[in-house]
């Protein structure tokens, strides 16, 4: 019985080239879009959770009431280990830095140095390629590298008892240990692990790292944030009362947190995922739309097939199986494809992404029963219901000629769906594109184009380089900042009306050297900008954003006084001596809300270029640098090319969103080309009627699209407010963002108009250039 059904299937897809190749290809497209963004969205939510202890790790740091985010003092860890029951491990670890590494007489830059406690390898699975995991940490000049590492100086050989040289600190360590490949979804990309000193100096309550604790059994995180403020309490904790302890779940940091605390600043965004998780599961459903629409209206041509199987016994069941059987094959040749269709893609994805996924079904378990566990889910999905349609055909309705077909509502409300689906791609994809084009080129408040940056020699005083920098010809100015621009503070507080009712916001700081705005081209709407010889500037005024001149509501802000804190994080008072226009460079943190003042801790310059010959420049930069600076490598990017970094994300969401938008259209397209064809072929007595009754072509081609404009319409009428509740609300996230315009709706439903004509467009005229003499004779 069983290969009656398959003989039976091969025949009917045989039979059916156009029927077969269009699902096959809505589905085969379909299917590797899904697996695909499962690939993603699975990287992402298992990011970090392959440490085999990850529901019992968790990370603690501090968190003043201005604003103030610090890891945890010392005293307070060693308390915890003897007052919190159930603490197994402890162990510190600094926020990963850059570092120069000396090696055989050349200085070279190299990223993720931690530091860290011997204990770390007893909380996390950082398998050891060389050294024992129990002591590699417990020297004091010891030193952890990895697999990288060891490749790049040592040629791969085991390096253990090798020394490398910091430039820094001017310190040679001992490698003790050589860490296995790190899975790409960990926080933690460490290629050095260097020990803490065991001489501590300074005042024992200044934190020296974040504390990362194991616990014998999952914890609830604000109950020990409150037996942690007792504890600090208890030890006499300077200035406890303004200080909280947040405990976070380890598997959680990346998607939950807003703080990294890692070298790479390396953070999820938690409503991306949930976008494309749900647009995976929509394209599946598109593409299994395709199938029930086609295999609804294809069965209308089988009906002598059903009706001679029913009066031969057939009952109900038979036919569900003959069908669910054709749904099978027709999805098992269809997965296959998508199979390969996804691993073709796979590379595109992980430029898009900025991954390294892989498919690897033979070697990776959970992919492989994914993708054929799809054949079962798909074959339901799609089958179920075209099946059960098609075995409540009666025989004897069939045989008579009575009517079969309905009114087709369940096929116009999936097209609608289908459509409905599509729009709200293809809408969220303009609105994304036009904001991240607003990005490049809105008006940022600041002039980046020429402009260099870099970390300033740290064992050169900053008015020598600035001098040497300066004197070269094509430069225009150097200027200076504690961070990187574009990199900003956390939010901190800024208080004003000090002598009557003290009033707080929170902004973000940006400590310059007093030229730092001419060199930028900021504009100062109001008052004057810093002198750069007036001391009194430098150590008791300040510049405040236009948002912020809004916010404090001052008829003349010129003059007051507010208090923020410097750059060594010491509360003071300062006159307001200008308004700037508000700087959008930050997206996300809180501007425009932003103060600017001077600053004495010098770390990264600006070198600001003249426009011509900027390659000639920086050439002449370098050959200075070396000559000067040399105990430092000389490595400049452009400003511009920093601050495209703050919205890289959102545009590499708008480019995959991008593409599955035409993936959408096309399976659409697909869907709406085999239903129209089977429709329009039910038409063809119609069709030939109003032909000998004067109907002209141009007439009927209208009126077989007419049916599909209208679905449309409806789809767009659904489209509309989804795309403009959620596409405002992701908006709502920048500070510096469109206003959404109609166009974006009226080109996204030209767009569907445009697909729906053409692919309708050829059965229409193909049918209203029929001869109604043929049609009608043959009926």
């Amino acid at each position: 019985m069983l290969k009656s059904y398959f003989i039976t299937t091969l025949r009917s897809l045989k039979k059916n080239p156009v029927f077969t190749l269009v699902n096959v290809i809505g589905l085969s497209v379909g299917v590797a879009a899904f697996v695909l963004i499962t690939l993603f969205v699975r990287d992402e939510i298992t990011y970090d959770k392959f440490h085999t202890k990850v529901d019992r790790i968790y990370r603690g740091i501090s968190v003043h009431d201005r604003g103030f985010v610090f890891g945890m003092a010392d005293p307070v860890i060693d308390q915890m280990k003897s007052k919190i029951p159930g603490l197994e491990k402890a162990a510190r670890i600094d926020f990963g830095t850059r570092t120069i590494l000396k090696y055989k007489d050349e200085l070279v830059f190299e990223d993720e140095l931690y530091t860290a406690d011997p204990e770390i390898f007893q909380i996390f699975d950082f398998p050891l390629l060389y050294g024992n995991e129990n002591d590699a940490l417990v020297a004091d000049n010891s030193l952890v590298i990895s697999k990288y590492i060891m490749n790049k100086y040592f040629e791969g050989k085991n390096p253990l008892g090798q020394t490398l040289k910091f430039a820094n600190n001017d310190q040679t360590y001992i490698i003790s240990g050589v860490l296995q490949d790190i899975p790409d979804n960990s926080r933690f990309q460490f290629n050095f692990i260097k020990t803490f000193p065991k001489v501590n100096t300074g005042s024992p309550w200044q934190p020296k790292g974040l504390f990362y604790g194991l616990f014998s059994t999952p914890i609830n995180t604000e109950e020990l944030s409150a037996q942690l403020k007792e504890i600090a309490k208890e030890g006499g904790y300077p200035g406890v009362d303004q200080i909280n302890f947040l405990i976070e779940d380890f598997g959680d940091l990346y998607l939950e947190s807003e703080r990294s605390f890692t070298a790479s600043g390396v953070s999820g965004d938690k409503q991306f995922i949930n976008i494309f998780a749900i647009v995976g599961i929509l394209l599946l459903c598109i593409a299994c739309i395709n199938y029930i629409n086609s295999a609804t209206a294809k069965s209308f041509s089988r009906l002598k097939e059903i009706g001679v199987r029913k009066v031969a016994g057939a009952n109900n069941g038979h036919i569900q199986k003959q069908f669910l059987i054709e749904t099978f094959v027709l999805t098992l040749i269809s997965v296959a494809i998508a199979a390969g269709l996804a691993e073709i893609c796979l590379p595109l994805v992980n430029q898009l992404s900025g991954k390294h996924l892989s498919l690897d079904y033979f070697n990776n378990p959970f992919n492989l029963a994914f993708i054929l566990g799809l054949v079962p889910l798909i074959t339901l999905l799609a089958g179920l219901y075209p099946s059960v349609f098609v075995s409540r055909f009666n025989a004897l309705k069939i045989f008579k000629g009575g009517q079969i077909q309905g009114k087709g509502r369940l096929r116009k409300s999936l097209v609608v769906f289908q459509f409905a689906i599509t729009l709200v791609l293809v809408f969220g994809t303009l609105i994304i594109k036009s904001q991240v084009q607003l990005f490049k080129s809105g008006d940022l408040g600041i002039d980046p184009k020429g402009v260099l940056t870099t970390a300033k020699p740290s064992n050169i005083d900053y008015p020598v380089f600035k001098s040497v920098i300066e004197g070269i010809a094509g430069v225009e100015k150097v200027v200076a900042s504690p961070l990187p621009y574009g990199q900003s503070t956390s939010q901190m507080p800024l208080n004003w009306n000090m002598d009557t009712e003290k009033e707080e916001m929170l902004v973000s700081y940006t400590w310059t050297t007093p030229d730092f705005g001419k060199a930028l081209g900021i504009e100062i709407l109001q008052g004057r900008d810093f002198e750069e010889e007036n001391s009194d500037d430098f150590n008791n005024s300040i510049l405040i954003s236009e948002a912020v001149a809004k916010k404090l509501a001052w008829e003349n802000p010129i003059g007051q006084s507010v208090e923020v804190f410097n750059d060594k994080y010491e509360l003071t008072r300062r006159t307001i001596i200008g308004v700037y226009q508000d700087i959008n460079v930050y997206l996300k943190t809180g501007a425009p809300l932003n103060v600017m003042f001077p600053s004495s801790q010098i770390y990264n310059v600006n070198i600001k270029l003249s426009g011509e010959n900027q390659e000639e420049t920086i050439a002449k930069v370098n050959t200075a640098w070396n000559k000067e600076f040399g105990e430092t490598p000389f490595e400049v990017s452009y400003l511009e090319d920093r601050l495209a970094a703050n919205y890289e994300k959102e545009e590499r969401f708008g480019q995959i969103f991008n593409y599955f938008s035409w993936l959408a259209i096309l399976i659409a397209a697909l869907g709406t080309f085999g239903l129209s064809a089977y429709t329009i072929a039910q038409k063809y007595k119609e069709i030939g009627i109003r032909k000998v009754l004067g109907a002209s072509v141009s007439g009927i081609v209208v009126r077989l699209i007419s049916n599909y404009v209208l679905l449309i319409l409806v789809a767009m009428l659904i489209a509309v407010p989804v795309s403009f509740y959620f596409m405002s609300g992701w908006l709502q996230d920048f500070d510096l963002r469109i206003s959404i315009s109609p166009l974006v709706f009226l080109s996204g439903f030209g767009l569907a108009l445009l697909v729906v004509i053409l692919t309708i467009g050829y059965e229409s005229i193909k049918a209203a250039l029929s001869n109604p003499v043929d049609i009608l004779r043959n009926e």
